[in-house]
């Protein structure tokens, strides 16, 4: 699952973790009755914590940027447990930067625990040897965990799978998720006389009617092509499709560029020989006619062909009253932010798109935008990477760091601190703002982009495609046309690129 590009948001509401958490009781408790192993090492633990790198007592929080305290409380209360250990956090730069990290690690200066996404180690773009396999140790006890007989066991299976590399190392602990959903304003919703969230695209567009009924935008963001060809075009190519999309590669766990390439080719993704391709372009511009057309109508290059923009609802005073919005598990801290009562924003998936046409299938496909890249994403330096680490125990002290701040308890105070992902560990909880979207942890990705993710070039041309027809610039027949040009194009191109021989796929 390749990671969702979110836009960079102060989350100002946010309360401070120690208030909502009792001051992080449990790890008391646990300090006091538990018994750990021991750790005769003694040393500073250096950590890139990214987004979670605690805020200093007293400083003010940059824009942009949540207070963080979790970690900060989670190290005093390891450094209470072991002393002469001293858990250091690093500066930001660690997150989602592959560059820096070789470079670091070059040296031998890399940090002893840091972010990376979970594509960057498995795909090359951080070198193997870099990281160490953590998978033999996710098969023992986590020893933070009363009664836990492997440490894997809490964490959530659909992350394990996806994150696990070819080889069938895993490189990191991944505990959180980015989910997307429809976020709705509660008070303008029983202002309409909605009292019930729509279970199907038809009540959903009912609701949006409604909603115009009584004087209310009924939502508002932009025609982002990504997020809306992976939640409609798999379930129009059904299950089967997709599936033998993703056997073009049997070792990865989901629909690749190579993949999308492939399936062109053979046919399963080209509109000119496939009409379940662009069948569903008509009914996503059904919502799109009924939502605030001075968001949906503004010129794309107004964003980054990686962050959708829209309204979003915690802007909603700048765009008139706007019922709700498609968006990421980021909004309820812009809600907060923007100083409006948690307790007033509310949430739901991707209603059913079954019969939406004569094309489209019973698949659920609201888990396919998101995923297990957001934040929390923990790898150990190798001694190659960090010279640190050929000190005798030294790796016992950081693998019991690791498990430490890696149990549902910790899971749950350090995440929910950010408020941008949910918590994935069994036993942790997202903010209540975010609980409905916890089932889309649990089931099965089937993400296709349509292309899309190919090249930045088709990613950009395909966006603009596409919100000319939502708009109405294009008729469906010419955006087909202009959508296989651009899609034969892009398939050359790629093929070309990297020596693909198409005849070793059937």
């Amino acid at each position: 699952m390749r990671r969702v590009k979110w836009p960079v948001v102060a989350l100002a509401g946010a309360l401070p973790l120690l208030t909502i958490f009792s001051g992080l009781s449990w790890a008391k408790t646990a300090v006091a009755t538990a018994s750990y192993p021991k750790l005769h090492w003694k040393g500073t633990i250096t950590m890139g914590a990214w987004v979670f790198t605690p805020t200093a007592p007293g400083k003010p929080v940059a824009a942009g940027q949540t207070r963080q305290t979790a970690f900060l409380a989670l190290a005093h209360q390891f450094e209470h447990l072991y002393p002469g250990i001293h858990i250091k956090f690093l500066n930001a730069q660690y997150g989602n930067n592959p560059q820096f990290i070789i470079t670091k690690a070059a040296g031998g200066q890399l940090a002893d625990v840091w972010d990376a996404e979970y594509g960057f180690l498995n795909q090359g773009a951080i070198p193997q040897g870099i990281a160490v396999n953590l998978a033999p140790y996710f098969r023992q006890p986590n020893p933070y965990v009363a009664g836990n007989r492997q440490w894997m066991s809490y964490m959530n299976r659909n992350t394990l799978a996806i994150s696990r590399a070819p080889n069938g190392n895993y490189y990191e602990v991944n505990g959180d998720y980015i989910a997307t959903a429809f976020y709705y304003n509660k008070a303008l919703f029983k202002k309409a006389g909605i009292t019930q969230i729509p279970r199907t695209w038809g009540q959903l567009l009912a609701d949006c009617r409604q909603l115009k009924a009584h004087g209310i935008i009924a939502g508002a963001e932009r025609p982002y092509w990504s997020w809306w060809a992976r939640l409609f075009l798999p379930n129009y190519l059904g299950v089967n499709a997709v599936k033998r999309l993703e056997s073009y590669q049997p070792h990865t766990p989901t629909v690749t560029a190579l993949d999308e390439v492939i399936g062109y080719e053979k046919g399963i993704l080209n509109p000119l020989t496939n009409p379940r391709v662009m069948a569903w372009w008509p009914v996503a511009k059904q919502l799109f006619g009924l939502w605030d057309k001075n968001i949906v109508d503004t010129p794309v290059l107004a964003t980054s062909a990686s962050t959708p923009t829209g309204s979003g609802l915690f802007n909603a005073g700048a765009h008139g009253n706007v019922a709700m919005t498609y968006s990421g598990s980021w909004e309820p801290g812009l809600w907060t932010g923007a100083h409006h009562p948690l307790s007033t924003l509310g949430s739901f998936p991707l209603p059913s798109i079954a019969h939406t046409s004569r094309y489209a299938t019973n698949l659920r496909t609201a888990t396919n935008v998101g995923g297990p890249s957001g934040g929390y994403q923990w790898s150990i330096s190798s001694p190659r990477a960090d010279n640190s680490m050929k000190q005798p125990g030294k790796f016992q002290a950081v693998l019991d760091w690791l498990r430490f701040i890696s149990t549902p308890k910790a899971d749950q105070a350090v995440v929910n601190g950010w408020n941008v992902t949910l918590p994935t560990f069994a036993g942790s909880k997202p903010t209540a703002a975010n609980a409905p979207l916890v089932r889309s942890m649990k089931q099965p990705w089937y993400p296709v982009s349509g292309l899309s993710d190919v090249s930045t070039a088709a990613h950009t041309q395909i966006f603009n495609l596409f919100q000319e027809y939502i708009t109405g610039h294009l008729s469906l027949a010419t955006a087909k046309q202009q959508y296989a040009n651009i899609l034969q194009t892009t398939a050359r191109e790629y093929i070309a690129q990297h020596h693909i021989k198409l005849s070793q796929y059937k």
